[in-house]
């Protein structure tokens, strides 16, 4: 293999998507034809207000907000959006003026529905202000559990994020010497709160848990794992103030010596195996059920549903620093990273 930087060695093939579970119509993004019924009421006028709890250029912010796009393109209804940023600003002091400023902007934009994605959009906005109000609310990328917000209630419905956690740990046991997994993220509550959804539900706390704040401690910390876990799951780097992204690639490629993977697919580059969440789905949901209610629907009448889609990708660049050769179903049916030849 040519000894060039792991940024141009790698190409992404697109391929077909497998279906972990196929979701009942009203859980569901709509079709096509779904889609123009919803586009068949007259949406002119109306106004939603998408409140994101991180920053423009978050990968999986930024797939819901395709998502959102994507519904309302043609729809006449008018979009703004409000970046709360509270993944690169983690104080406590920052996350409740963000709260407050989103609150300055529901007030001002009065949106007939307003779309809240992630926790810190919940905790900071929807719970403290916008709970007892009318005006009807959408959340998704919600890790879980919504109940810890009181959720659902008669004006506020929407989509859990839920990890297909099970599948990616059979995928990855078939490439490892043992049984210990550790987990390493990028410190923010959302992180906080996935690990301590996993050690409960699948690994009856004894999932190792590292996460951290700088770059220089993640490349610490991942060195440490090596030696230590059989597996690691390598959780995103929202939160990890100083990432690199091409040094970061750089230094994973060198140093893997245990099977990886994670549960986002555009962490695809930097591990072996991602079961990868579409967040376009989240966006897509909020936004149908948000014209749905626009149309005279009450967000009583969508229960709280989960995700129900996933991509598989594979980093054969990281298979081969392994010596792990995959199945060729398992290629055929992916989303790779190769190596360049």
């Amino acid at each position: 293999m040519a000894k060039n930087s792991f940024s141009h060695r790698i190409c992404l093939a697109f391929c077909s998507l497998i279906l972990i579970s196929t979701a009942s119509c009203a859980s569901n993004p709509p079709t096509e034809t779904g889609q123009e019924a919803l586009l068949e009421t007259n949406y002119a006028g109306k106004k939603i207000l998408w409140v994101d709890s991180y920053h423009q250029g978050n990968p999986w912010n930024d797939g819901i907000e395709r998502g959102i796009r994507k519904i309302l393109d043609g729809s006449e209804v008018e979009l703004r959006i409000v970046h709360m940023d509270t993944a690169r600003n983690t104080s406590e002091g920052f996350k409740q003026a963000a709260g407050q400023l989103a609150l300055e902007r529901v007030q001002e934009f009065e949106p007939d529905v307003l779309i809240a994605s992630d926790d810190n959009a919940q905790k900071y906005l929807v719970v403290p202000y916008i709970m007892n109000m009318r005006l009807p609310v959408v959340f998704c990328g919600v890790n879980w559990d919504a109940s810890i917000y009181g959720y659902p209630t008669t004006t506020i419905t929407g989509m859990l994020e839920v990890d297909p956690v099970e599948p990616l740990m059979r995928a990855l046991k078939d490439y490892t010497r043992g049984t210990q997994v550790a987990y390493l993220s990028g410190e923010t509550e959302t992180q906080w709160k996935v690990t301590e959804n996993y050690n409960q539900r699948f690994f009856d706390g004894r999932m190792q848990v590292h996460l951290v704040k700088s770059f220089d401690e993640f490349k610490q910390q991942f060195l440490l794992i090596q030696e230590q876990a059989d597996i690691l799951i390598t959780g995103n780097y929202v939160g990890i103030q100083d990432w690199d992204d091409a040094a970061a690639q750089a230094f994973i490629i060198d140093n893997s010596r245990i099977p990886t993977g994670y549960v986002d697919g555009y962490m695809t580059p930097l591990v072996l195996i991602t079961m990868g969440k579409i967040p376009e789905e989240q966006g897509e949901y909020a936004a149908s059920v948000a014209l749905k209610i626009i149309a005279g629907a009450q967000p009583s009448d969508f229960p709280v549903t989960t995700n129900k889609q996933t991509v598989l990708g594979i980093n054969l660049v990281i298979a081969e620093k392994l010596n792990i050769t995959f199945a060729p179903s398992l290629i055929k049916n992916a989303e790779i990273v190769y190596p360049e030849q």
